[in-house]
């Protein structure tokens, strides 16, 4: 799947990611984590990955470029 509706959903995923992080860092640093929960976000990531692995497959290859006309300059 591609398009609009699925870089939203990647995009959702990712923020998701970022807050499971987020608490799983201050458990382990508070020594407050589980086997399990270490488990359960490995397992989490590996989609994450999966997941930006078959969005890049739907992108072009290559560099994007900059078209210097946007952004509102006159010059």
């Amino acid at each position: 799947m591609s398009g609009p509706s699925a870089a939203a959903g990647l995009a959702e995923l990712l923020m998701r990611g970022v807050w499971l992080l987020e608490q799983t860092a201050y458990e382990v640093g508070g020594r407050r984590v589980t086997a399990g929960r270490c488990r359960d976000v490995a397992v989490a990531l590996d989609e994450v990955a999966a997941a930006l692995r078959e969005h890049a497959d739907t992108l072009p290859t290559g560099e994007l470029t900059v078209d210097s006309t946007v952004g509102g300059s006159d010059a």
